[in-house]
């Protein structure tokens, strides 16, 4: 039998299922073959035999217990690298969301403007802006140029405040630290090292927190804002060099009291210029900074003279002064002038300067993501210059009007209601429940008046003398039910505008229908003029508007679509109190919605017919800018054509029968020359009473009645809301150019017969109407022909 080849016996022993390692460990004792037994092997006669079985491949030993612990470790190492990536993401995000409108505070170039925000005017007579009133910063302040600070003042508060300031980037990174192994000390063990809580804020970051008044302090906000204050400091003090940083932070470090920055300071405490300062009189000013009650040289003139020589041998040790100039500085006793902070004026801001503070800090909620606090603060320390639409001559004639409130008969009434104390906060019961009791009411008014511009002109929101800034004012937060002063923005323009009336179309003069009264039960008449009684016969559109009838316009509304007056009222004419539910005849038609509608909103819903039918947005400034002229902010206008041209001049010819004949309005004209058109309204129960008056230069609405909404029971030989409207055009219009409405030339004029309304016929008693050339009334009267 044969054997197998040597060499195929050596290959059976080794299969490519063996590692490299088993191959080195079968022949690391085997020599290799000599040619004796090579020759054999190849020679010899060998009888064949069944081949060795392939030995199992040998399993190469792991070192498993290495492996895993350094798999382990990797695997917490990325762990930490993840977190470490999430976290610095997220705060990343954080930090650009929370420091996104730092603009606003942070550029120290406004600075100098800071002291106070300026609201102007344009000049009735050059047409130049010109101041029109001042929001003092919250602080007294007072600004003083880099060039104006002494050096013995910047180096005091250098030693003795920041004395790496010269060399870090804006964070003191040692100190902060330091200051973090100090907090968390104290988080385990409940105490300090060295027994005080250790700070890190650099100048840099003072100033950012006096900037900002970002001061929260405690949990995972204090973190946070910590963290923002580092991010900050580093940006800072990579954009502004030192010297702008430091003057930037002697401009608006708190001292005592209500003073704020060096220049104040110095006046008020030692009665001179900052400029004028000593040495030690510098040295008191840092001195004060780190406790300003605390180191008050005038309430606590020991503790102060010890703080103040203590920044004196700092700035010895820092070397910004002399041995000799230290101890001259130590020994010069402390005189000060003893006055407090200067009076500041308790003049209530104006009507008009209220509305314009509200509207742009709704403007700065709205389009810079701030909270109303901040804007709040920005108004009064941003050092903000606000161009406004006001017109001096008409706010003062319509605040002098409300103020003498000679016109407004004001009966009192009387309520029950949550009692207050004088400064209006609530009286509380032992529960911690309000006191109720009954209280003394008296009617109130509100006035606005704008262009047909959309520009708000003046406003005035109480009657006598105000006592308080931003107080409420009727003229512009007041939802009143409108009453009449409905008709004229609702039925009659949207039925003439899709020519279901004209002038002269005739209606019925009845009750439309039967309503259950809400008090009794029973059926009843709707709806109910307010003379109480029907003609029961027909009557023309011109003359049911001029004397208000109530059936008349349910006639007109219901035919134009109660759906088409509440679509156009809210989505044309920007009436933003009108809930779905007040789709219905009664809100739509005669003013008895839910809510109501302010005297700004009504005002401005009817400028479109002394304006050619075009509505704009109200505004009442039209920029808002940084003290370097940087526009900040600017209202959303928009202008639109809302209703054609030629319906907005027959409204407006409508209208004028208001102030004649029988018109509710009749004889109450400015009587300047000039012509003017207006609506009466009073609403159920005599609750409110309206006038909305236009004349070719404003639109004007006047409100009068109880904020409680008791009834007026006033017997009046005047309409007091429209009698006020006259005096105050009466007073503003005098002297201006003479001015018409705009007039649209394709409206025709036609005589009709004032009984049937058609085209009039030679016996027909006749009076001229306004119409759309394709809407004129049908010829053929058939009364008199």
């Amino acid at each position: 039998m044969k054997k197998d080849h040597p060499y195929r016996e050596e290959e059976s022993r080794f299969t490519a299922e063996d590692s490299i390692f088993d191959l080195l460990d079968a022949n690391e004792d085997a020599d290799e073959f000599d040619d004796l037994r090579h020759t054999e092997a190849v020679y010899q006669e060998f009888e064949p035999q069944e081949p060795e079985p392939t030995p199992p491949p040998k399993k190469h030993r792991k070192e498993k217990k290495p492996r895993r612990k350094r798999s382990l470790w990797a695997r917490l190492v990325t762990l930490l690298l993840i977190f470490g990536l999430i976290a610095g993401t997220a705060l990343g995000i954080y930090l650009a969301a929370a420091t996104r409108n730092d603009d606003l505070w942070l550029d120290l170039d406004q600075i100098p403007y800071k002291t106070e925000t300026i609201l102007y005017a344009k000049s009735e007579d050059t047409g130049e802006w010109e101041k029109y009133s001042t929001l003092p910063c919250t602080q007294n302040k007072i600004y003083i140029p880099a060039e104006q600070i002494p050096d013995d003042l910047r180096h005091a508060f250098v030693a003795v405040e920041d004395q790496q300031f010269y060399e870090h980037r804006g964070v003191n990174l040692k100190r902060t630290l330091f200051a973090i192994v100090n907090e968390a000390v104290h988080a385990v063990t409940g105490w300090y090292p060295g027994g005080v809580k250790q700070g890190a804020s650099t100048i840099d970051q003072q100033l950012i927190k006096n900037l900002t008044r970002d001061d929260e302090a405690s949990g995972i906000m204090g973190y946070l804002r910590k963290a923002k204050e580092v991010y900050r400091a580093y940006k800072l003090d990579a954009k502004y060099d030192k010297e702008t940083i430091l003057t930037a932070y002697l401009n608006t470090i708190s001292f005592t009291d209500n003073t704020a920055g060096a220049e104040a300071a110095a006046m008020k405490i030692f009665g001179r210029h900052a400029s004028e300062l000593t040495l030690p009189q510098c040295a008191s000013l840092a001195a004060i900074t780190r406790s300003p009650t605390r180191y008050d040289p005038e309430k606590n003139p020991d503790k102060h003279l010890e703080r103040r020589n203590y920044v004196l041998g700092e700035m010895l040790e820092q070397k910004y002064i002399t041995q000799e100039q230290h101890d001259a500085a130590v020994a010069t006793p402390l005189e000060t002038t003893g006055k407090g902070d200067p009076e500041r004026d308790k003049t209530p801001t104006d009507w008009f300067t209220d509305l314009v503070m509200e509207e742009v800090i709704s403007d700065l909620v709205d389009e810079k993501g701030l909270t109303r606090k901040e804007a709040s603060r920005l108004i009064y320390d941003g050092g903000l210059r606000i161009y406004t639409t006001v017109v001096p001559s008409l706010q003062e004639a319509m605040t002098r009007q409300l103020a003498g409130a000679k016109v407004y008969p004001r009966p009192a009434g009387t309520v029950v209601k949550a009692l207050t104390n004088e400064d209006g906060t609530p009286i509380l019961d032992e529960e911690g429940k309000n006191v109720m009791g009954e209280v003394t009411v008296y009617p109130e008014a509100g006035m606005v008046s704008l262009n047909y511009n959309g520009e708000i002109c003046a406003t005035a929101g109480a009657l006598g003398k105000k006592e308080t800034s931003r107080s409420y004012n009727r003229s512009t937060m007041a939802v009143r039910q409108v009453g009449s002063t409905m008709k004229p923005i609702g039925p009659y323009v949207v039925a003439l505008q899709n020519n279901k009336i004209n002038w002269s179309s005739a209606f019925l003069d009845s009750p439309v229908r039967k309503i259950k009264d809400e008090k009794t039960g029973e059926e009843k008449d709707w709806p109910r003029n307010f003379s109480k009684t029907y003609s029961d016969k027909d009557l023309l559109v011109a003359d049911a508007l001029a004397r208000s009838i109530n059936t008349i316009a349910v006639r007109v509304g219901e035919r134009a679509g109660v759906g088409n007056i509440y679509r156009f009222t809210t989505r044309e004419l920007g009436i933003s109190t009108f809930l779905s539910k007040d789709k219905s005849s009664a809100p739509m038609i005669l003013g008895a919605s839910t809510l109501g509608v302010t005297p700004l909103e009504m005002a401005s819903a009817y400028s479109i017919f002394g304006s050619g039918g075009i509505y704009t947005t109200p505004h009442c400034y039209t920029t808002a800018e940084r003290g370097d002229g940087k526009v900040l902010l600017k209202p959303v206008i928009e202008t639109r054509q809302v209703i054609d041209s030629d319906t907005a001049y027959i409204m407006n010819r409508l209208l004028r029968g208001v102030m004649t004949g029988a018109g509710t309005a009749a004889g109450y004209s400015v009587g300047d020359g000039m012509d003017c058109i207006g609506k009466t309204g009073t609403t159920s129960d005599d609750r409110d009473h309206w006038f909305i008056g236009l004349t070719p230069y404003y639109v004007t609405s006047s409100w009068y009645g109880y904020d409680d909404n008791l009834s007026l029971s006033v017997n009046y030989h005047a309409h007091p809301p429209t009698l006020a409207w006259r005096n105050v055009m009466a007073t503003a219009q005098r002297g201006l150019e003479h001015k018409e409405f705009p007039v649209d030339e394709t409206v025709v004029t036609a005589e009709y017969c004032t009984v049937t309304g058609r085209l009039a016929g030679k016996n027909c008693p006749h009076t001229t109407g306004y119409y759309k050339a394709n809407q004129l009334p049908k010829a053929g009267c058939p009364e008199h022909d």
